[in-house]
């Protein structure tokens, strides 16, 4: 009896771990929209015009897009987004279209709804792949 005790502790201390854990990420959301170019009705950073990706709040902060440049014909897409802490969404790609893919470089935005547990009272980070966007602090 005295080794179940301990074997009974360690099952409860491990469900308690997956607990903490699955809280501190949201289940990934879908896009509300993609679209060629950029958002409407926000104004590009100067760093795109070289084609670097980029992220933006709309509708007051209940929504937000990422922008990323690539070929027209198979444009680079965020599949899903889940918040994965407080000030932090971590973006998933969509895999690669196969095919023929012209060699331009042009926008292409994926439009969310802000998750939850984002509160905008500070920077947010939407970590991507290959490198990590900013979501300004919201003002109002």
């Amino acid at each position: 009896m005295p080794r179940t005790v301990p074997r009974l502790v360690s099952a409860i201390a491990a469900l308690a771990t997956v607990a903490v854990l699955a809280g501190c990420s949201t289940a990934p959301s879908r896009p509300l929209e993609g679209y060629a170019g950029e958002p409407k009705g926000v104004d590009a950073p100067a760093s795109s015009a070289g084609g670097a990706s980029w992220t933006a709040w709309l509708e007051d902060g209940t929504q937000f897009a990422i922008v990323l440049y690539g070929s027209s014909t198979c444009p680079p897409k965020v599949q899903n987004v889940a918040a994965t802490a407080d000030d932090t969404i971590t973006a998933t790609l969509a895999p690669a279209p196969g095919g023929i893919c012209t060699h331009d470089i042009v926008p292409h935005t994926t439009v969310f709804s802000t998750p939850e547990r984002i509160t905008k009272t500070a920077e947010v980070k939407v970590v991507m792949p290959d490198t990590t966007l900013t979501l300004p602090t919201r003002q109002g």
